[in-house]
Parts: structure tokens; C-alpha cells; sequence
């Protein structure tokens, strides 16, 4: 029998760690991973890994800022819950913001998660993605930037 509460639960998680991504909410995203979360992110120009809380934090620090931002968006979800322990496959839409290289970046990839439940909360304890698609496109000048991310504020 499915688990509708645990698969609901995750969802929201996952909903969570990307709003968070978003809005450079760094101690939001601590919420969302556990201590010795694990990543992996392929792409067209790079493969790398990220080990534990410490990495990850560093990562997106430096990855989303004033100057670097996006929207991602996960979508048609399919998880699997067996006790303490779920797997997840999302799919991701993303448009990501160079504003220091003036690019930006769009594509798509296949997110692969297994989460755990950590003191009776879903936590992310290995994420990855590897690229279906991904274009770059210079910022022409005609671009007119009306609007930068949020941060932690929501809208009233």
C-alpha cells in the first residue's frame, strides 16, 4: 500500500529545497538536507561532488548570490517509500542568472533523491541530477533586470 502522507511530506521537502534555492536562503536549505547529505550534479561543462552539511553549504553560498540566481522548478514526481527510507525522481525545469559573466543559463535534468527520516522528519540525504538539456545565451543589452531574489521574505 502507498504511503500518501510520507510521499505528500516529500514533496513538500522537495518544494521546500527549491523555493529556498531560489531565494538564497541558505539556513532554510540547512532544514532540508541531513548532516552527511550527499550530492552530485552533472551538467554540460561540469561533474562534481559535494560531502556533508559543510560542502554543501559552501556550494550554495558561492552559487546563489547577488550577482547569481534562478528559478527551478520540480516536476511529475515518482517516490518510493519503504519505512524510514524513500527514493525520488523529479524532473527539473531550471533558467539560472549570470548577471557577473552576463549569461544565462536554461535547461533541464533528471533529479535522483534518496531521502531519510531523521527525528520523525524527511530529510534529503542524497541528491543528484544529471543534465537532459542545457543552453547559455548572452544577456543582450536590451535586457532590462526589474526584479532580484527575495531572500527569506515571502509575499504578504
Amino acid at each position: 500500500m502507498l504511503d500518501l502522507e510520507a510521499i505528500e511530506l516529500i514533496k513538500q521537502l522537495k518544494a521546500r529545497y527549491f523555493r529556498f534555492l531560489d531565494t538564497g536562503d541558505i539556513d532554510g536549505l540547512r532544514t532540508v538536507f541531513c548532516d552527511d547529505a550527499h550530492a552530485h550534479f552533472k551538467g554540460g561543462d561540469y561533474d562534481f561532488e559535494l560531502n556533508g552539511w559543510a560542502q554543501l553549504e559552501t556550494f550554495y553560498k558561492r552559487a546563489f548570490k547577488d550577482e547569481s540566481f534562478g528559478m527551478h522548478n520540480g516536476h511529475h514526481p515518482e517516490i518510493s517509500v519503504d519505512g524510514d527510507q524513500a527514493t525520488g525522481i523529479w524532473y527539473l525545469n531550471d533558467v539560472f542568472v549570470h548577471l557577473k559573466y552576463n549569461v544565462t543559463t536554461m535547461g533541464s535534468a533528471l533529479y535522483k533523491d534518496d531521502y531519510r527520516k531523521e527525528n520523525g522528519e524527511w530529510r534529503i540525504a542524497n541528491t543528484r541530477y544529471t543534465r537532459l538539456w542545457e543552453e547559455m545565451h548572452k544577456r543582450s543589452e536590451d535586457i532590462i533586470l526589474k526584479s532580484r531574489p527575495i531572500g527569506k521574505r515571502l509575499p504578504d
